[in-house]
Parts: C-alpha cells; structure tokens; sequence
C-alpha cells in the first residue's frame, strides 16, 4: 500500500504549489475562477474580478508559484458582495460628514442627516440595487437643515443696496457695504459646498413709484445687473447670482413714509439652497 507515500517530485510539488493559489483565489470575495490548467510547466487562469477585490498577482505571495509561469487573463464585473457595493456606493454619491453607510446583516443601512438632493440620489441608488436583490436602507435617514448656515444667510438678507433716484449705479457710499456683501456671499458659498449643498443667491431690484411702471422695471432690472456685476468683480461666482425686477410691487416701506421712497430704490438679496 503506497497511499501514504507523497509525491516530492518538482512537477507534483509545482501542482501542489498550484492549487494552493488557486484555492486561495477561489476564498477571495470578488473573484471568480472560472477555467485553470497547467500544461508544459505553465499555469493558465481565467475568470471574473471586481476592480475592488485583492489583486490575484499578489496573491501569489507565498505559495511557492513562480510568477513568470502564471498567465491571467481577468474579466472586469461587479460583485454584489456588500462590501464592494458599499465602496462603489462611497465613491459614486459622495456623502457628506454627517452621513454613515453600514452593513448590517448583509444589508446597507444609511443612517444621519444630509440636504434633500442627496437624500434624493440616495432613493435612486436604493431602487437600482433592488433591482440585483441587494438593499440600501435610507429610512433611518433625515434631512438636514443646514442650521450652521441659517446665521450667515440671515445677515446676508438683511442686507440692501441702495440707488439715488433715476439711477441704475450706486453711490460710492454703497461700496463698503458691497465690499462686506462680496466676502459674506463667498464666505457662505463654501459653508454650503462642506455641508454639501449649493447656495444661490437671486438679486432683485426694486424701484419707487417715480415715472412710468415700464420705466421703474426696466431701472429695477438694471439696478440688480449692475450689483452682479460689481459682486463678480469682487471674486463672488457668477454662477450663483441670479437676477430679477420687482419694481414696485415689492417695497420695503409704504411710499407715503418720510423715507419710503429712498427705502425701495434697493437691490434685496435672498439666499436659496439646493
């Protein structure tokens, strides 16, 4: 009976060597090993792997293959290991400070705050993976009312730039004030970004009743432009300043007020998060 004796020959210590890797590979989530064969002294594996599985080169550490006989040819694929889902999740949505994915039972859990797009692109990828029988829970999720930014918001909102009468161009007394307006506006800009958010900021102008209702747009509109304009200069995106004409059908004060009329020849600004 020669059962028990082993094979101790270079090829059948190669062979063992083999196998070793391919078990190895075969243990590895994210790796399927589909065909494997050795002819001529040479390895040949092929298979499917997930760009986030261990990479199958390094994984011939220590197993006695001699890498220069091994021959891989990999397929890209995605697993649905939730652990791989969990990364692409990462990578592609992005989720704010506030937010944690968790696997729980092979399930993905989001639990935490986060602004309403988010929580909306969220849903999207949730209904996509239950398509591939996986779960992205978003229940235990909330919308985040971005608190840190209410203050800033608020000062930005009290603030008005004013026109002297039949002007579209402020006065030179005005330009501390936009000065202040500019840093506000971009100091809040990169607030929103961290939250994960965007701010936008509408301008709008206002007019008194002074002259024709087609006059007093036409210089509320032109009002509003030209603060765009001065705020661009100032280094504030342009991409978040929007503009509008109310002429007199937003005023601040009534126009039989001492000061009425010089109140609603302004520009407003509101602040808007998306």
């Amino acid at each position: 009976d020669i059962s028990k004796v082993r094979d101790v020959s270079p090829e059948a210590r190669a062979a063992e060597h083999w196998q070793t890797y391919v078990s190895r590979l075969e243990a590895q989530p994210g790796i399927i090993v589909a065909q494997q064969t050795a002819r001529g002294g040479h390895f040949y594996i092929s298979g499917l792997r997930d760009p986030q599985a261990a990479d199958p080169q390094a994984l011939l550490s220590g197993t006695g293959v001699d890498p220069a006989r091994v021959h891989s040819q990999w397929q890209f694929y995605q697993s649905l290991d939730p652990k791989f889902v969990l990364k692409r999740l990462v990578a592609s949505l992005t989720p704010p400070k506030s937010v944690r994915l968790m696997i729980i039972k092979d399930r993905i859990v989001v639990v935490g705050e986060a602004p309403a797009a988010w929580i909306n692109r969220a849903r999207v990828a949730a209904q996509q993976l239950s398509a591939d029988g996986l779960t992205l829970e978003i229940s235990e999720l909330r919308e985040l009312t971005p608190q840190e930014l209410t203050h800033l918001r608020e000062a930005i909102q009290a603030v008005d730039i004013f026109f002297d009468s039949g002007k579209a161009v402020p006065g030179p007394e005005q330009l501390p004030v936009l000065d202040k307006l500019a840093n506000q506006l971009k100091e809040l800009a990169k607030d929103a970004r961290k939250a994960g958010v965007t701010a936008q900021f509408m301008l709008t102008g206002h007019s008194d009743t002074t002259g024709r209702e087609t006059a007093k747009l036409s210089i509320s509109a032109a009002r509003a432009e030209t603060v765009r304009a001065l705020l661009k200069q100032r280094g504030v995106d342009p991409e978040l300043l929007l503009v509008r004409a109310a002429g007199t059908f937003e005023p601040a004060e009534t126009e039989n007020s001492r000061t009425g009329s010089s109140a609603n020849r302004r520009v407003s600004v509101t602040v808007n998060f998306h």
